[in-house]
């Protein structure tokens, strides 16, 4: 397939998102790739979950950067979700990292959410941990925040970067073209991230034009999907990558079929 298929917080439909089992879910799934999350623990260790805080995924409540690792070690991520998650835990960077370094995943996103204060620190952890994992070539840095990409490349400028937009705005014009292509052009991203209501054929075209790559989010019905496959995008992140992925092979694989020849006349 020419499209990537992007587990969104791996395939969170049939497992607690953002924890090992939605990841393991994922890989069995034919994922391409995945997209995740990471904030820093009081204690500055980089951890995966979504929220700035703990309240929605867990049974404890808080912000995650209140907590130590030890301490968040302690809460339930999974019995929310399901019983058969029951006592599932909040994994770190390192261990997301260990599950998918070997597996065959050709995108590895990692969106990283601002601290106040700490942004440095969260990069730079971050960089390093996908360097001693040796996945620095199927790394995506993703984020909302310019200032993020920028120091994303300053400390490492092979790594590529991703932007997430559209951004908020009073003008549907800003938010859609004009500010996107600004921060895509001055923090030298190697993707845009756009939010599926905002693509266009054209849209894809452009930034193809410019040498990005155009990876939407989070798209899980047929008729968004075979839109967005016309539009020509690079990568769809889906919730549901089996799902979506048999849609992609059934569209392609019509186009890939040949034609079929005329019966001879008689």
């Amino acid at each position: 397939m020419n499209v990537k298929i992007i587990a969104h917080r791996g395939a969170n439909r049939k497992a607690p998102q953002n924890t090992l089992p939605a990841f393991r879910q994922a890989i069995a799934d034919g994922a391409d790739g995945f997209e995740t999350d990471v904030h820093l623990t009081a204690d500055g260790v980089p951890v995966i979950c979504h929220n700035y805080t703990i309240d929605k995924t867990s049974d404890g409540t808080g912000a995650i950067s209140s907590y130590t690792l030890a301490e968040l070690k302690k809460f339930d991520f999974g019995a929310y979700f399901s019983e058969d998650f029951r006592g599932t835990p909040l994994p770190t960077l390192d261990e997301f990292l260990a599950l998918v370094a070997p597996s065959d995943a050709q995108i590895i996103n990692i969106e990283l959410k601002c601290p106040k204060g700490r942004m440095f620190e969260l990069v730079n952890k971050t960089i390093q941990a996908v360097r001693r994992f040796g996945v620095l070539d199927r790394v995506i840095i993703s984020s909302f925040s310019p200032a993020i990409l920028k120091m994303a490349k300053d400390i490492e400028p092979r790594c590529k970067t991703g932007f997430l937009h559209p951004t908020q705005s009073p003008s549907i014009c800003r938010a859609v073209f004009l500010e996107p292509y600004t921060i895509l052009h001055s923090t030298k991203a190697d993707y845009a991230h756009p939010a599926s209501i905002t693509v266009t054929k054209m849209s894809v075209m452009l930034e193809h034009k410019m040498g990005r790559k155009v990876n939407v989010w989070t798209v899980n019905d047929e008729p968004t999907i075979r839109y967005l496959l016309a539009c020509g995008v690079d990568g769809i992140i889906t919730d549901t990558p089996d799902k979506t992925r048999a849609v992609v092979e059934k569209i392609e694989g019509k186009r890939a079929a040949p034609a079929m020849e005329p019966a001879p006349s008689v």
